[in-house]
């Protein structure tokens, strides 16, 4: 065999084992998208549980696993092309009340309130697939859901991003499954919907020109705004991720603690006083702190802390603290 047709054999089989190697690592790799721990969490009912959601290669799932630490067990896992979000408890631990989320046509997104019964795995559509239902808070005596939904998906400026507008808060039954709509507001923005401990008010976060903490009698419709009073590095306070305490006399959120040396802001977690207004800083993570959750029945929070705020990926951890701040402990997770 000549000197050139060992050169072109030579490169052939070079090109064919790339093929090959890059076939089989296609095959290992499996399809790409985002892995890792989801934002939103929940407590049960007893502190014994942390419910998240879970993402490998874009494909997410509901895990439970002990506040303690250790390995998560599978709850619920989302169908080819959607993803599930924002789980929380029933107030007697037997079910997780969660969203359901998917794009059509031209990327617009609908989303449903689902339950799974954890006795027996069963899942249950609460609300039919033509809305766009984004989170669900159960009362206190589990008989019913409430929840938001946006009228729209769009962009209110050309430099803006699409984003879900025109909320409203809903109820529905467990039982009958009976849907009642209870604000008429069509807001710009709604979230982190809350009910006081005796069901007789939300709370939840909206904007109107600044953050608003909301709380609404259920009875006569009437409104209180509150707004927190504290050191924030911002002059108008940022209230993220707003969750009320158990008994009702606090407010944890996430707000601007200061600003880095390259721009980025720096969020920690505050907790408020109902009566007072006064907010005090409880985390020094020096990250992106959010989602902050009460235990039920013990003085302390589980918060999120992601560590690739300013990237483009996050990188969520979850952490157990004290209502002081002055104690920490991240929850170790193993996924199976």
């Amino acid at each position: 065999m000549s000197l050139k047709m060992k050169n072109i054999s030579f490169i052939f089989g070079m090109i064919l084992l790339f093929l090959i190697l890059l076939g089989i690592g296609c095959l290992a790799g499996g399809s790409e998208g985002y892995s890792g721990f989801g934002e939103s969490t929940d407590i049960s009912p007893d502190d014994q549980e942390i419910a998240f959601v879970y993402e490998h290669n874009g494909v997410s799932a509901i895990y439970t696993a002990p506040v303690s630490g250790g390995n998560a067990e599978l709850e619920v896992e989302a169908a080819e092309g959607k993803s599930l979000l924002n789980p929380t408890f029933s107030p007697d631990g037997e079910k997780i009340a969660y969203v359901e989320q998917w794009e059509e046509g031209n990327e617009q997104p609908f989303g449903k309130l689902m339950i799974v019964d954890r006795t027996n795995g069963k899942i249950k559509e609460m609300t039919d697939e033509k809305g766009l239902v984004t989170e669900a808070a159960f009362s206190p005596d589990g008989q019913s859901l409430f929840f938001l939904e946006a009228g729209v998906h769009t962009n209110y400026s050309p430099i803006a991003s699409e984003r879900p507008h025109e909320f409203d808060i809903y109820r529905v039954e467990l039982d009958t499954e009976e849907i009642e709509q209870i604000t008429a507001k069509a807001a710009y923005d709604m979230s982190d919907l809350d009910l006081t401990p005796n069901g007789e008010a939300l709370m939840y976060r909206s904007y109107d020109g600044r953050d608003q903490l909301i709380f609404q009698d259920l009875e006569d419709g009437g409104e209180t705004t509150v707004t927190p009073i504290g050191d924030f590095d911002v002059d108008v306070p940022i209230i993220a991720a707003p969750a009320l305490s158990p008994d009702g006399e606090y407010v944890a959120f996430s707000d601007v603690a200061r600003t880095s040396e390259n721009g980025n802001y720096i969020y920690e977690g505050y907790r408020m006083d109902l009566e007072t207004k006064q907010a005090e800083q409880i985390t020094s993570f020096g990250e992106h702190v959010t989602k902050p959750v009460f235990f039920n029945n013990q003085n302390k929070l589980v918060v999120t802390v992601d560590k690739g705020f300013a990237s483009s990926e996050p990188d969520y951890s979850y952490w157990v603290i004290s209502a002081d701040g002055e104690e920490r402990e991240r929850i170790q997770i193993e996924v199976p």
